[in-house]
C-alpha cells in the first residue's frame, strides 16, 4: 500500500532529541521495506523550516538539515507534486468539511498525497487529517501495528 508521510513523522524520525524519535524511526524503518511512501513537495520544505528554526541547541544547521532529508527521504520516497491549476478544487474541497485555518494546510497535504495514491497517512497529528477525504486515513507511528 501507498502511504504518505507526513513532516511530523520526519521531524521526529531524524531528530534525534525529539521526544517521539524512537516511535517515528522505528515506523519509518518498517514501513520503507512494507510499504511504498510518499511526501508531499511541501511537507519537505516544512521539514527544513522546522529543523532550522528549533531552539537554541535543537536547531540544525542548512547543511545538517539538507543532508538529513536526503538521507530520510531522497531514495526512498516518491515526492507528490501539485499541480497549482488544482488550487481552487482543493479550496472547493474543504467547504462540505468545514476545514479552516491551519487545517488547512493538512487538507492540502491530504489531497496532494492521495492525487499521487496514497490511501493513508502516518503523522503524530491524527486529528487533523481525520476526516478529510473518504476512504483516506491516518495512521499513528507510535501504535503497534501502524505500519
Amino acid at each position: 500500500m501507498m502511504i504518505g508521510v507526513d513532516s511530523s513523522v520526519i521531524v521526529a524520525g531524524i531528530h534525534a532529541n525529539h521526544p517521539r524519535h524512537t516511535a517515528a524511526a522505528h515506523w519509518l524503518v518498517r514501513a520503507l521495506t512494507a510499504h511504498e511512501l510518499v511526501i508531499c513537495h511541501h511537507s519537505i520544505l516544512e521539514v527544513y523550516a522546522v529543523l532550522t528554526s528549533l531552539p537554541g541547541s535543537f536547531r540544525v544547521t542548512p547543511s545538517e538539515a539538507h543532508d538529513l532529508l536526503t538521507a530520510t527521504v531522497k531514495g526512498n520516497m516518491a515526492v507528490a507534486g501539485f499541480e497549482p491549476a488544482g488550487t481552487w478544487e482543493i479550496i472547493e474541497s474543504f467547504i462540505p468539511r468545514s476545514v479552516a485555518g491551519g487545517r488547512s494546510y493538512d487538507a492540502f497535504v491530504a489531497r496532494v498525497l492521495h492525487a499521487h495514491g496514497a490511501r493513508a497517512v502516518a503523522t503524530f497529528n491524527v486529528k487533523h487529517f481525520a476526516g478529510l477525504i473518504e476512504g483516506f486515513s491516518a495512521i499513528d507511528p507510535s501504535e503497534t501495528g501502524g505500519t
